[in-house]
């Protein structure tokens, strides 16, 4: 997931693969700052399309990068690279419509099913009264 894609993007893809294919799982992976972004979908998606498993992974991953030095060209006979490396915070989270593995310490289970209450006799009559102005 990129920081500067929109989550209703993802959002989309997301019921595609889980709703319209013959796909179970369905994993996002993040890094740095967009591991908000991806959690804000990964809630999103496990409210809509719920009954889904959860499976959180959170680690430190190592990105090298090759860059030419900066030094104008006469000053310098040969163009010197150097590796910049950096340490960056990454999450995996799998979304399963199959059990996933319950000791895992990232597992989270489906959230229960949302029943509304059914409003009370008594809250209708308080309404009523209102509305007549009594």
């Amino acid at each position: 997931m990129a920081a500067k894609g929109q989550i209703k993007n993802y959002l989309g893809y997301a019921f595609r693969i889980l709703n319209k294919t013959h796909h179970k799982s369905l994993t996002i992976r993040a890094t740095g700052n967009a591991i908000v972004k991806a959690l804000i979908l990964i809630e999103l998606v496990k409210r809509r399309v719920g009954d889904l498993h959860q499976k959180n992974r959170i680690y430190s991953l190592e990105i090298k990068s090759e860059e030419e030095s900066k030094i104008p060209e006469g000053m310098v006979q040969d163009k010197e690279k150097t590796i910049a490396i950096r340490r960056v915070t990454a999450m995996d989270t799998e979304l399963s419509k199959d059990p996933l593995d319950t000791t895992d310490p990232g597992y989270q289970s489906p959230l229960p099913k949302e029943e509304k209450p059914e409003p009370s006799k008594d809250k209708e009559e308080g309404e009523k009264k209102q509305k007549s102005g009594k």
